[in-house]
Parts: structure tokens; sequence; C-alpha cells
């Protein structure tokens, strides 16, 4: 029952569908391309990536990548597509147009996240076993830095910024100045923030709190919280809807078959649904109606 992609109408809470993987396969991260013709998914129990192409909603190729792929990115300009390993001292860096390896730059053990600046030039990895931010120079596809800090899980850049989100010390969010480096400030968050996302206009932070089953809202303006969201058991993850209204959050269940997917208004910051779904979602991806 780990091997599935499962296929639900945000409308009606109602499945249509389900793409299989093959037993064990444990997918854990979803990841959309720019122009939501392909949805790439990290097979953590096989060690490889799924490629799936949408119209068909079929699975046209397997990539091999390190020990236990989670997290991905895109670049900005969509040249590369970056897998983070969670196992492996190596990122997998691959060429978008033909899938084939163009790098693997070192990082550490228990790799947690991943973003890319702007322009292109830099991936940001944080790892949470060895408590340091990996620095990839993405032109010369090799780690140039770490930066130490506590905790790290989960990063993000904003649109046209230069500085970086990441949940870190249990309980809050760190920033980091990504021309100097240097962590440069925090915002506390909910208990055991584990995934952060930006909203689509920059201006937000949805922080989703392991523990304290909620989401913590962060104006980045004004570095702080504004709003607290109570969402369902454990949320490990959260994507946008192409649009930006609305944010779908993944509410692992903790282990309680008490799964689901919470609906958040992006505006009024408020969960205008609560979608059950007890087979321990881990991550969500958002396509636009037809």
């Amino acid at each position: 029952m780990d091997s599935d992609l499962t296929i639900l109408d945000s409308a009606t809470g109602k499945k249509t569908g389900r793409i299989k993987l093959s037993f064990g396969a444990n997918p854990s991260d979803l990841l959309l391309s720019f122009d939501l013709k392909t949805l790439y998914v990290s097979n953590r129990g096989h060690d490889e990536m799924a490629v799936i192409d949408l119209k068909s909603v079929k699975v046209k190729a397997m990539v091999p990548t390190g020990a236990h792929p989670h997290f991905m990115d895109l670049t900005p300009d969509g040249k590369y597509l970056i897998v983070v390993n969670n196992q492996d001292v190596k990122a997998t860096i691959l060429d978008s147009s033909t899938l084939a390896v163009a790098g693997e730059p070192r990082i550490d053990l228990g790799a947690s996240g991943i973003a890319v600046t702007g322009d292109n030039r830099f991936a940001y990895i944080p790892s949470i076993y060895e408590n340091n931010i990996s620095v990839i120079d993405i032109e010369k596809m090799e780690r140039i830095s770490t930066i130490k800090s506590i905790g790290p899980i989960s990063i993000v850049i904003p649109p046209d910024s230069n500085m970086a989100y990441f949940c870190s010390h249990r309980d809050r969010v760190s920033i980091l100045d990504t021309r100097t480096n240097k962590v440069v400030g925090s915002i506390p968050a909910g208990d055991t923030p584990n995934h952060i996302r930006v909203s689509k206009d920059g201006s937000k932070l949805f922080v989703a709190n392991a523990t304290s089953n909620d989401l913590t809202v962060i104006d980045i303006g004004k570095r702080r919280a504004v709003k607290t969201i109570k969402v369902g058991i454990e949320p490990t993850s959260s994507a946008l809807s192409p649009d930006g209204r609305f944010l779908f959050v993944a509410n692992y269940g903790g282990g309680s078959n008490q799964g689901s997917i919470s609906v958040i208004n992006v505006e009024t910051l408020e969960e205008v649904d609560r979608i059950k779904f007890r087979r321990y979602p881990r991550a969500v991806a958002v396509l636009p109606a037809e």
C-alpha cells in the first residue's frame, strides 16, 4: 500500500484514479514540471525517481539516483532537476531535458530539503543529521561551503529574494542571507516545524508544525507570524494550487490511521476543507481543474 499515487478530485474529495509504482517504492516527494505536463516522484525505497506523463497518467521512465532520494527541485531556468538523497553523501543533478546525470556534488547524510537561488547559481541543501547546510555551486557541480545550524529541515527562497528561510531548532524558522551565507535572524513557529512553503506572490511563508498539528503563517516583510491555522494530525508537506489561491497540506496522521489533506484559502488564511485520507499521505501535488 506504500507504492501507489492516489488521484483525488479536490472539489469532491473523491478518488478518481491511481498510479501504480513497484512494490516497496515508498514515494516520498512529488514535483511538477513548470509546464504541468510531468510529475517527478522520488522513490525512497528503490533509490530511483519515477517520471510520470500526466496526459497518459503513466510512468514513462525510472531514473536511478543515490540512496533514499527525497526532496527535489528544478532550477528556475528549468535546466536542471536536483534530487536530494537522504541516506547518501551526494546529490543527483539531472539534465531535465535528457534526464542524464550532469553532476553528483557532495552533501551530508540526512539531507532534508533543497532551495535554488533565483539566478540559478547555487543550491542550498540542509542536513538534519550533521546540523549544517551545504552550498552547491551548480555551474561547477560541487559543494563550495557549509553553514552550521542546529537541526535544519526544509528550505525555501522566495522569488526575487536574497533571503532563504528554513525550519530549525524545533520551534522556529531561521533566516539566511544568501549574499553572505550568514544566519541573520529567526521567527518563532509552532512545535516541530518540518516543512515550509512560500506563497506564489512571495509575501508569506506557510510552516507545517508536525507536533502541534498546525500551520504558522509568517509575513515575510514584517518578519513575524501573523496567524496559526489548525490542520490535521502531523502535517508533513504542502503544495500550492497553480493559481496560488489554495494550499494543500498533507497530514500524515501520526500512525493513527487518521491521514487527511487540509485545504487552506491563502487569502483568508482559513482551512476551508479537510479531505479524509487514511493511507498516510506524505506529499501532495496539485493540478488545475480540467
